[in-house]
């Protein structure tokens, strides 16, 4: 086998820099000794330094007094000729014998410089601990992470030398506190980060060959970003880089379609549980994009992105759309499809389809007639029954009227109740009421008495000309303990008008601007449809609506009242109201 700094050798270039000999050193058969376990199999020669020097300086020592001992403490192996090149092949020799070949050495031998040689060579080495060094290598690419999935985040010794007994340490910004520490064959938690005690598992299923990881359980988004993993022996340490990329994929996206005041539409699709921040494009079905306004915004808990992203096409052409969300880190996208209502999109007629369209519309105009008057009077009977049925089940259709009451026990101390439970007012001190778990106890708040849990209903709130009020629905089990979070993901559907300023109290929230201002507001609830929508009252036009919700338990109707304005929230009667409409129009 030849020598690895032989001609034929391999090139010391291409070998890592620890395993490259000193410069200046010719003593080159003892540098894989210490430092290039990789060169082991080409020089057979593993000699610890410490017994190296020794032998050295006993060597010069006896060859100077003319012989050679019989055996050299700490010398493992025997030394053969052939494994040295030419240039370094000595004579052979006997236990106990004078050097065969060599004259006597003479006064003023070399013994000296070669005793200054090996201690020059032994301090140019880097120390040792017992091990041949030591480098941490980790993944070369950033690792991707699901939110809520489990993660490794791997290091390995080079060379494949034994991790056992070392000091393991996974950290972010600083050593400690630490993200993992293992020590002495266990896992130390006094000094592991707050956010990921209960989340983190030591693998160390192949630390004999120096490959270990840490597991993260249930990754969220503040894992996203940089961690070090530090290997420790004794004074020997080496240190390797990790990149985590945190990736969460949505939901599937809605899209709910509304008419507005200029007799166009909107659409608007929404989706929510996206990091980083994802991609929407909107296309029509031809496969045209379709201009869009997006607005992103991030959960104060979670950190994941909500999305919210509106069109309002132009093109009567337009019969249906399709929004796609899609990750910059995933290849997955998340698509829904909306066919747009045909009444909005009808073309008005065309004069270019020639003479002949009107006159095939009017044959066929005079046979229908025809066909009408010959068997009109045959189905006159049925034809009323048909009629009765279609009115029973368009009665059957609308929603039933509520007739709220308020409950006082929710009510906050800051509002008063009146006796038919009907208007609510706000005050200038807080009421002195005993402490409840079902009471608002610092927004000034308040509930119906009524739940509902299936079905349709409808009811009318007077809202005068107060200054600031909430209006809406809330899921029975909404918390009521300190200040409220207002907003969907809470189980809050609600309108806020305040400071002059309407809207919807969406996520993020939408602005909305009524041709004329708000007196009395109507609030429509389709439980199996998940549809809360609210109307005004006194045109019936509908100003927002909260779709393709997904109740999670029964409902209550929500009233907020802000700022010290003595006016009241009232509770129409809409049930008689109905009634003496009916009676009017000379009904029995």
């Amino acid at each position: 086998m030849s020598s690895p700094w032989a001609p034929d050798g391999p090139d010391l270039a291409q070998l890592p820099p620890s395993c490259r000999p000193p410069p200046l050193i010719s003593m080159p058969a003892l540098i894989p000794c210490y430092q290039c376990p990789y060169l082991l199999g080409s020089v057979q020669l593993v000699v610890p330094l410490r017994k190296i020097f020794f032998f050295s300086v006993a060597t010069s020592l006896k060859v100077r007094a003319g012989y050679f001992p019989t055996a050299v403490t700490g010398l493992n192996r025997s030394w053969e000729p052939n494994q040295f090149p030419q240039s370094h092949q000595k004579p052979s020799w006997k236990a106990g014998s004078r050097l065969r070949g060599m004259s006597r050495p003479h006064r003023g031998d070399a013994t000296l410089p070669s005793f200054l040689v090996t201690f020059i060579f032994l301090q140019l080495l880097p120390a040792g601990n017992g091990k041949s060094d030591f480098c941490v290598l980790g993944p070369p690419d950033p690792l991707l992470a699901l939110v809520g999935q489990d993660k490794e985040l791997p290091c390995k010794l080079s060379p494949n030398i034994s991790a056992e007994g070392m000091e393991l340490r996974w950290y972010r910004d600083q050593p400690s506190p630490a993200v993992h520490v293992h020590k002495d064959g266990e896992d130390v938690y006094e000094e592991q980060m707050e956010d990921y005690r209960g989340r983190t598992t030591f693998v160390g299923s192949h630390m004999v060959r120096g490959e270990v990881a840490v597991r993260i359980r249930n990754v969220t988004v503040s894992d996203n970003g940089t961690y070090h993993c530090v290997f420790k022996e004794h004074t020997s340490h080496s240190q390797a880089t990790l990149w985590l990329k945190v990736a969460g994929l949505g939901s599937s996206p809605r899209i709910h379609v509304t008419g507005t005041q200029d007799k166009s539409i909107r659409a608007e699709c929404t989706s929510s549980g996206w990091f980083p921040e994802p991609k929407v494009e909107w296309l029509d079905l031809r496969g045209e994009p379709v201009p869009a306004e997006t607005h992103f915004s991030a959960s104060a808990s979670t950190g994941l992105f909500a999305v919210v992203s509106t069109v309002t096409p132009q093109d009567r052409a337009v019969e249906g759309l399709t929004c796609s969300i899609s990750n910059p880190l995933l290849p997955e996208k998340k698509v829904a499809e909306t066919y747009l209502p045909a009444a909005l999109f009808r073309r008005p007629p065309s004069t270019e389809r020639g003479p002949a369209l009107p006159l095939i519309l009017t044959a066929l105009g005079l046979v229908t007639a025809a066909i009408a008057c010959a068997f009109g009077r045959s189905h006159k009977e049925d034809k009323s029954e048909e009629e009765e049925a279609e009115t029973g089940t368009s009665a059957e259709a609308e929603p039933s009227h509520a007739s709220l009451s308020l409950d006082p026990e929710t009510g906050s101390p800051k509002l008063m109740v009146s006796e038919d439970r009907k208007s609510v007012k706000r005050l200038l001190f807080d009421q002195d009421l005993s402490p409840s778990s079902k009471r608002f106890d610092q927004d000034p708040c308040i509930l119906a008495q009524e739940r509902f849990d299936a079905g349709r209903h409808y009811w009318e709130v007077e809202v005068g000309g107060r200054r600031a009020w909430i209006l809406g629905v809330c899921l029975e089990s909404l918390g009521r303990e300190g200040r409220i979070p207002k907003s969907p993901q809470h189980g809050l559907w609600a309108l806020e008008f305040y400071k002059k300023k309407l809207q919807a109290l969406s996520y993020p929230r939408t602005r909305l601007s009524p041709p004329q201002p708000l007196w009395r507001v109507g609030i429509f609830l389709d439980f199996e449809a998940g549809e809360i929508s609210f109307h005004n009252a006194a045109d019936g036009s509908q100003i927002y609506v909260f779709s393709g919700l997904s109740f999670s338990g029964p409902l209550q109707p929500f009233f907020c009242l802000w700022t010290h304005d003595p006016r009241p929230l009232t509770i129409c009667s809409v049930v008689r109201e109905a009634e003496e409409d009916t009676e009017s129009s000379g009904g029995p």
